[in-house]
């Protein structure tokens, strides 16, 4: 039963992960989900350690996660290849510039970044994490799509609030943010949203099957 905590959360989002990796290659060792996991979040943390510099050193910490991984794994056996040696340069090189230098943008994605493909993945996962949301009618007493339906409300006024956290009395940005909500709003009332190029059927909006001039 769901219970809203931060182990919970976890243990969701892990089950949602195991859940596809064995979707997509049945039989395969669920090893392959965690390397993946130890992979992102080395990636995380040092990528959070470039944006923000904080105090902790995490280039120091996840060095340190990593003798410990070679100091229990200890020795390959006799006969197998032995496993590259990860030193401190090799994670040094991922420190963030010198204080002064610019920080360039990786572009190798630009295309994907102007194409409407980052919207649909950032769709689908949005639409997963909010059906995630009806194991909570249980405990919360309710019929999933009751729950549902207010969880939907919580997501609108979420997504409207963060777009004018910083706008304090600027009235045209409110107004922009009230008038997507609104574009939103005929589009639902129009076709269900169907005809949203990047939405659950986009493939079938009308857009796409226009005749070409």
């Amino acid at each position: 039963m769901r219970d809203g905590s931060l182990d919970d959360v976890v243990a969701v989002w892990m089950d949602r992960v195991v859940e596809e990796h064995w979707g997509r290659n049945p039989g395969d060792n669920e090893a392959a989900v965690y390397f993946a996991m130890l992979k992102q979040s080395v990636a995380g943390l040092l990528s959070t350690h470039d944006r923000f510099e904080p105090a902790t050193d995490y280039r120091k910490e996840v060095a340190e996660v990593l003798r410990v991984v070679r100091d229990l794994l200890g020795p390959p056996e006799e006969g197998e290849e032995p496993e590259p040696d990860w030193s401190e340069p090799e994670i040094a090189e991922l420190q963030a510039p010198a204080e002064g230098e610019p920080r360039v943008p990786d572009v190798k994605h630009a295309r994907y970044w102007e194409s409407d493909s980052w919207r649909k993945d950032f769709y689908t996962s949005f639409n997963r994490w909010f059906w995630d949301m009806k194991d909570y009618a249980l405990p919360a007493g309710r019929r999933k799509m009751d729950f549902i339906w207010d969880v939907g409300e919580v997501w609108i006024a979420t997504g409207a609030a963060a777009l004018v956290y910083y706008a304090k009395n600027d009235r045209p940005r409110w107004k922009a943010v009230a008038d997507m909500m609104r574009e939103c709003a005929d589009l639902v009332e129009k076709d269900g949203l169907r005809s949203l190029p990047w939405g659950r059927w986009g493939r079938y909006a009308p857009a796409n099957h226009e005749p070409k001039p």
